[in-house]
């Protein structure tokens, strides 16, 4: 399925092609719909722009590409704000309900209740910027402006300004013309926001320190005291979409007083074929060198790929675009003055030819914002409404990335004006979630599993305990989230043999265990998502077998991971071998948990009515109903002719993954 096809209609109008950035721009918040997976989207308006202008992109976004017996199964509707409710509905049921992939582009987010409980998300779709103007120009016109001339024309109303831009004319003329209409009013002057300073930012972390350190060296550099071959030149930046990549670069040029560019690979493919591609590229390393002291953003820089992925007929049109960007990065003319960050949401997909020394070298990661961070960041958007209490927002906008923290207060601010008063604290609440309060049987069965892995984790020996957890509620904004987890902590380097690999698979085990045992079955949260316990434990299992030499087998199989480079249906004894490790360290933990069912009910009990139990209060549980030395339960359990040898870095941290209600 094609992701970002640029149609004809999309290449015959500058603002379409405009419209269109903006689109995909606000998909990227949902990345696995944009890829190609399933959901309803819900795509809000800018103010003063119509659900119908944005007609061409969803038709561009959903059916370029797809074969015309699948169209059935994608749809779209546009909302305006004074259609009628039974209008809404009935819009929705007939072309987006039933189908797998859907868009509801909407003026309003006030909509029927069958209609807003149906979106999976809904997503603030930006106005036209300065670099969508001048991408859509150069693509459609081959048209090229400054970002100074496109400031200034987004400063008209859009529908004069797209009047006045034409093929064969320049910006410069389009501006002349605009301003000559009216010559006795006014400009139309926005007011200008001003762009904050690193030091003004949070949630940033290592990407922060890194940043200010950069703006004291540049201040050496530039004062004569540092050697340019002495300062950080390059910073491959990664993080979750969402987290501000784009806002810490631009902040960064504020602090360190330099100037800044911003570019990428789709902005230069935007130019023509590989030929203006790469002139492109080269274009731009030039106009940052000249405007050094300054800093130049290569967004979504994993679109570049990987020299080592390429195949078929395009791999040597691919290969040359790396290889550029590297001779660029290299700097066959002097580039001193000039430091490159590279952004993306995948790492492990950028050559790894473009982070060796001299190039980004640096890799530092932003991570979603800590619970006071959010805080900070409500904070700092909120501007003059000041507000008591936003503490109590940290734990409700768990997992909210910046972009969604800005989004929130966005619209408690649109709130506030239409009913022309200050923000509220409700007004940012109200945008939020119901949390899910973890109470009855599921607590119960959540506190189960959890015991299972204390106890069996102590009993084994197996690292040091810090403490077990069973969380209060959940959040239904996600799908799979924690409810709680048992946590050990174990030593930077220690053997990692074929015992210790069983009894990670035992403690991993452990929790299915404990609820088989009190229960009588498991529920389905030990194998939900990668990082479950069951995930994890056939994941070891599958290492013993085909990496390690730890299994049935002394060779090792393939290069990638275990499941990578085999599956049970081109081994078929390998399922039955990985099934039988599994089966006998089950067996173990059931031991275990049978053999201490008094200390595992203590636990769950404990767990249910506080939410924790630490270690002192674990040992002091455990002497209460300890009767003498277990050894049955914690034998070693082997397979006739398995050697133990191997050594390794290991992590046994202990999550229950469970589904959130919807």
């Amino acid at each position: 399925m094609a992701i970002s096809t640029i149609n004809a209609k999309m290449a015959s109008s500058v603002e379409t092609f405009a419209l269109y950035r903006t689109f995909e721009r606000a998909l990227e918040q949902c990345n696995d719909f944009k890829l190609g997976g399933p959901g309803i989207v819900g795509l809000v308006t800018p103010e003063g722009k119509a659900a119908e202008d944005y007609k061409a992109c969803a038709v561009a976004f959903l059916y370029e590409g797809v074969e015309r017996d699948d169209w059935d199964n994608v749809g779209y509707a546009c909302i305006s704000a004074t259609d009628k409710p039974d209008h809404v509905k009935s819009e929705f049921a007939g072309k987006c309900w039933r189908r797998n992939r859907a868009i509801v582009i909407t003026e309003t987010r006030n909509l029927p209740l069958l209609v807003s409980v149906a979106v999976d998300k809904f997503i603030e779709l930006d106005t036209i910027g300065e670099d969508d103007l001048r991408v859509a120009c150069a693509y459609v016109l081959k048209l090229k402006m400054t970002a100074k001339q496109a400031r200034q024309l987004l400063a008209f109303p859009p529908d004069l300004m797209f009047a006045a831009i034409r093929r064969n004319s320049t910006a410069a003329d389009a501006i002349r013309r605009l301003n000559s209409v009216s010559p006795t009013s006014p400009a139309v002057k926005p007011i200008e926001e001003s762009l904050p300073r690193l030091e003004e930012l949070h949630g940033y972390g290592d990407a922060k320190e890194w940043g200010l350190q950069l703006a004291k060296d540049l201040a050496a550099w530039k004062a004569g005291i540092l050697k340019w071959s002495e300062v950080d030149r390059g910073l491959l930046l990664s993080g979750p979409p969402g987290v501000g990549k784009t806002i810490f670069a631009r902040a960064l040029a504020e602090t360190c007083e330099v100037n800044f560019v911003a570019t990428s690979v789709v902005q230069w493919q935007a130019k023509g074929h590989l030929g203006d591609l790469l002139k492109a590229m080269r274009a731009e390393f030039a106009s940052a060198v000249n405007k050094a002291p300054c800093i130049l953003l290569l967004d979504e820089l994993d679109s570049i790929g990987d020299r080592n992925t390429f195949t078929g007929e395009h791999a040597s049109y691919s290969i040359q675009i790396v290889n550029a960007l590297l001779e660029a990065l290299d700097g066959s003319v002097k580039r001193d003055g000039l430091v490159v960050i590279g952004a993306t949401n995948f790492p492990g997909k950028i050559d790894a030819a473009i982070r060796r020394p001299g190039r980004l070298d640096r890799h530092v990661v932003i991570g979603m914002p800590s619970s006071a961070d959010r805080v900070a960041i409500i904070g700092q958007m909120l501007g003059e409404h000041e507000l008591t209490d936003l503490h109590t927002l940290g734990p409700l906008t768990e997992a909210m990335a910046g972009a969604d923290l800005a989004q929130m207060v966005r619209d408690a601010k649109k709130r506030a004006r239409r009913e022309d008063r200050r923000v509220t604290l409700s007004d940012l609440t109200s945008q939020l979630p119901e949390l899910i309060q973890i109470t009855g049987y599921y607590r119960h069965t959540v506190a189960i599993h959890e015991a299972g892995h204390t106890v069996v984790g102590n009993a084994l020996g197996l690292g040091m305990f810090v403490g077990v957890t069973v969380v209060n509620q959940l959040n239904p904004r996600f799908e799979l989230q924690s409810a709680g987890g048992a946590r050990f902590e174990f030593p930077a380097l220690h053997i990692r043999n074929e015992q210790r690999f069983r009894d990670e698979i035992c403690l991993r085990l452990a929790g299915i265990a404990a609820e088989r045992l009190i229960l009588g079955s498991h529920g389905d949260g030990c194998g939900l998502g990668p990082t479950s316990d069951l995930a994890i434990a056939t994941d070891l299992a599958l290492q013993m077998e085909t990496k390690t030499g730890m299994g049935a087998r002394l060779y090792q199989f393939g290069k990638g991971t275990a499941w990578d480079a085999f599956g049970a249906q081109s081994v078929p004894w390998l399922m039955d071998r990985v099934d039988e490790i599994l089966r006998r360290e089950m067996a173990r933990a059931g031991d275990i948990v049978a053999a201490q069912r008094s200390l595992l009910l203590a636990v769950t009990k404990e767990l249910e009515d506080t939410g924790f139990v630490l270690p002192d209060r674990f040992d002091h549980l455990r002497k209460e109903f300890e009767k003498g030395p277990s050894v049955a339960p914690i034998k070693r359990v082997r397979d006739p002719g398995r050697r133990a040898s191997g050594t390794s870095q290991g992590d046994s941290r202990s999550r229950s993954s469970k589904e959130a209600q919807r």
